[in-house]
């Protein structure tokens, strides 16, 4: 198979408690790599983010803490790459949702992994302290629906257009809960996301200023593998502290970046996050008849060990 591949990274609302479990008891690449990446997180947060993970907590109860989130999803998807590149497979491009632009960095040698892990803590921690609670909504329907019920999206900005039919809006937690609420009654789906924090809007203005300082003493090279921007047309040439700071303020065009990627050929997209969500987005921006493939590494419905099999199977 001889198209190019482009690894996803994910963001915040694709975390979930066990992400990554049966991995990290059967694999021992993806195990060595999250106990890594413990040591790095115990000094920042003096708690065990395996422990949080993977004791205690059923996979059914939220998890959106961000304190340990931001962590942790650069922890399992920076594990899952290492699988991945065990396997002999390595990407042509990375591309990054939201916080997910500063995992890519990572990945791609720009940001060292132990600077990428102290950017993800330092930004969870200024988020929590300095910002007010918010929240997310995923709503399946187009993007016009904002137009057509203005009164219902009083207060809620628009975050991110993941494809066609599925957009994200955030606002306040009153605002959130009343527009999930009446759009329950006008039949159109949503799902509030396990996010508690405005990004993407002007609610995380706050940690502006301070979030300068994060960056201050952080080196930043150029990507040893090329990034895909979600903000900009064509490769981020430094992911520095500017650019990632654009990328968890203003709304993501993943919608319209991949459209961009497949005017250019065919492409396998392989997602890295923990639940295939940005996977199936790419399922549904592909056009008919398309010669591309979406594919996961794994998602929160288990049997992680065979979707692994499958990625396999398809590209080795």
């Amino acid at each position: 198979m001889n198209k190019q591949i482009i690894c996803m990274f994910s963001g915040q609302g694709s975390q979930y408690y066990k992400m990554g479990k049966e991995l990290y008891e059967h694999n021992e690449q993806f195990r060595y790599w999250m106990d890594h990446c413990d040591e790095m997180i115990f000094p920042l947060l003096k708690t065990s983010l395996v422990d949080v993970l993977y004791n205690g907590k059923r996979k059914s109860e939220p998890f959106d803490n961000i304190l340990y989130t931001n962590p942790a999803i650069l922890s399992v998807q920076y594990s899952m790459f290492r699988v991945l590149k065990e396997m002999g497979i390595q990407p042509d491009f990375l591309l990054g949702y939201s916080m997910g632009e500063l995992h890519a960095a990572v990945v791609s040698g720009a940001i060292s992994l132990e600077d990428g892990i102290r950017i993800s803590v330092d930004i969870a921690k200024l988020t929590h302290k300095r910002t007010q609670p918010a929240g997310m909504l995923a709503i399946m329907g187009s993007k016009s629906i904002m137009t057509r019920y203005p009164d219902l999206f009083h207060n809620c900005w628009f975050t991110a257009g993941n494809f066609q039919e599925n957009f994200v809006v955030s606002g306040l937690p009153h605002a959130i809960q009343n527009l999930h609420q009446n759009l329950n009654k006008e039949n159109i789906i949503s799902q509030i996301l396990p996010v508690k924090y405005g990004f993407h809007t002007e609610l995380i203005d706050p940690i502006e200023e301070a979030y300068t300082y994060i960056f201050k003493d952080i080196k930043v090279v150029s990507p040893k593998i090329p990034m895909i921007s979600s903000l900009q047309s064509g490769t981020v040439r430094e992911p520095n502290g500017d650019y990632v700071w654009k990328a968890i303020r203003y709304p993501v065009n993943f919608e319209q970046t991949v459209q961009r990627i497949l005017e250019t050929g065919d492409y396998i997209f392989i997602d890295m996050g923990p639940s295939g969500t940005l996977s199936t987005f790419v399922k549904y921006i592909l056009p008919s008849g398309s010669d591309s493939i979406s594919l996961q590494m794994i998602n929160q419905f288990g049997s992680d060990l065979n979707v692994i099999q499958k990625v396999r199977t398809s590209l080795c």
